[in-house]
């Protein structure tokens, strides 16, 4: 059992971390967080749109990661794989529609 509420606490802090950088992506543009290739080519008047939707990618990665850490504190059950899969699936998506459509 202590075991399971310590994986719990390390995905939950994990998860804070990506909610937290996602913000800072989101709110102060920190578009330096991402690697290079991922925001060379995106030019000045579409760097806001591009930190908002990368921002929220990451936050919904961290949502996912942290529902994940409160469903597995809970119960041990297969619901966090879903939690954490669909939070996966939606953050990489806008990280991926914000880097195909703005990183030309």
């Amino acid at each position: 059992m202590t075991e399971t509420i310590g994986v719990a606490i390390g995905i939950g802090v994990l998860a804070l971390v990506f909610i937290y950088l996602g913000c800072l992506m989101w709110k102060k543009e920190k578009i330096t967080l991402l690697h290079s290739y991922h925001y060379d080519k995106v030019s000045p008047s579409d760097k806001k749109v591009f930190c908002k939707i990368s921002g929220w990618g990451v936050i919904f990665i961290g949502i996912g990661l942290l529902v994940t850490a409160i469903i597995i504190g809970i119960t041990d059950s297969a619901l966090s794989s879903i939690a954490f899969s669909l939070g996966f699936v939606v953050g990489l998506a806008l990280l991926v529609y914000a880097g195909a459509k703005y990183n030309r």
